[in-house]
């Protein structure tokens, strides 16, 4: 008789106990984000030949996203990253390190390239400070008043100042930015009470940033920071957000633009695939500046697309943060929604000139293969600590 191998076949069932409303919601995003796309990159540029190219990569970045995210979901364990912490956090330094190796794009070194497809390394740091932080800090409440610093929060702190700094390096103060506000989320979930003073610092100073902005966030305020050793384009982006129309055929071009853009789409739009923006006006509309096209196009409607989305990931997060009793699943599914908020809150703020640019992606929906993975591992993260409740939870019953 001949014996039958059975082969391992992978597996893209979700685990028990995930939350529906999320897997169906990131699915949506993720398939509208692909339309927009194809639309947005309909211009002048492009030829049917590269648009189906571009069909072709965003579908592959989906479906490789969409496979991480059931293999987080299913098999991720904090028991394996604390086993490997220091090789994995090796690894993501020596990657944001080896961009530096490679030329600018759009003023920044945050890519490594592999022919035409890159890769952006912050991306996926933002998900591993929210599980460096969940490790360090979660479930740390009979730790002595002591060692809270030297093991607990000296090194998370070294490590994301680590982080900040080559991320700055590359000319990437978005993603150094959205790293900070991930961290300082994170810090606030942990209950130990030597981290109180802490937390009430941060606090602080997450405020001061606030009223800090508000005050150089206008044409005085730009100037101010012209006197200052600061690089040219963070200045010149200060001058945009306080005046779109400062200097419209050159730093403020793609704002003013995307305002236009806005302006046109009221609120249901020109139709799809009709946007006179992205004909040069919007040259960055597949990317950072989708949202400008999405309304323009589908008007407030196609926004609202977004907007309740990312409302319904966020809400069934956050409810799932109070019931779960681990600090360091709170710290995973809060970090998670702190990622996406930050995102969100970044780019339709740079879009709208409400901030300055900082050149994030709308998560789920903008081009970009590294920002999609990342955000669809983050997902699976969740995803896992929600498993891992209900499952919990359904044994009780049982018991």
């Amino acid at each position: 008789m001949k014996q039958k191998t059975e082969r391992k076949k992978l597996n893209l069932k979700m685990p028990y106990g995930y939350s529906l409303s999320i897997h169906v919601t990131t699915i949506v995003l993720n398939l509208f984000g692909l339309l927009m796309i194809i639309s947005a990159s309909m211009n002048l540029k492009n030829t049917s030949r590269t648009l189906t190219f571009t069909l072709v990569k965003e579908i592959a970045f989906i479906v490789v996203s969409y496979i991480l995210m059931v293999i987080f979901a299913k098999y991720f364990k904090m028991s394996f990253f604390k086993k490997y912490f220091w090789p994995l956090l090796g690894l993501t330094i020596a990657a944001l390190l080896a961009t530096l190796a490679f030329g600018e794009v759009n003023g920044a070194q945050a890519w490594i390239r592999f022919g035409s497809v890159t890769i952006q390394p912050a991306e996926f740091a933002k998900v591993f400070v929210i599980l460096m932080i969940a490790l360090f800090l979660g479930d740390r409440k009979a730790v002595k008043s002591k060692s809270v610093w030297d093991y607990i929060l000296l090194p998370t702190l070294v490590i994301l100042l680590m982080l900040f700094i080559i991320t700055v390096l590359q000319s990437d103060l978005g993603s150094a930015v959205v790293l900070l506000g991930i961290a300082f989320v994170c810090y606030l979930i942990p209950s130990n009470i030597k981290l109180k003073r802490m937390q009430l610092m941060f606090a602080i100073l997450f405020v001061l940033g606030i009223v800090v902005l508000v005050m150089i966030n206008n044409p005085q305020g730009a100037e101010f920071l012209n006197k200052l050793p600061l690089p040219d384009y963070m200045v010149k982006r200060f001058l945009t957000s306080a005046d779109p129309l400062h200097d419209m055929y050159n730093d403020s071009y793609q704002v003013f633009n995307s305002l236009v853009a806005i302006i046109q789409g009221g609120v249901f739009g020109k139709g799809f695939a009709q946007s006179i923006n992205k004909y040069g006006y919007i040259p960055e509309a597949h990317t950072d500046f989708i949202l400008a096209i999405i309304i323009e196009e589908l008007g407030i409607l196609g926004f609202l697309v977004i907007f309740i989305g990312y409302g319904l990931i966020l809400i069934n997060l956050m409810k799932y943060s109070f019931k779960v009793r681990s600090e360091q699943d709170k710290i995973i599914l809060v970090g998670v929604a702190s990622y996406i908020v930050i995102h969100f809150i970044f780019n339709v703020g740079g879009i709208t000139a409400f901030i300055p640019l900082t050149g994030v992606p709308l998560l789920l929906v903008s081009s970009g293969g590294s920002s999609r993975m990342a955000v669809m591992i983050a997902i699976g993260l969740a995803q896992s600590v929600i498993s891992k409740h209900n499952t919990y939870e359904k044994r009780k019953t049982l018991v």
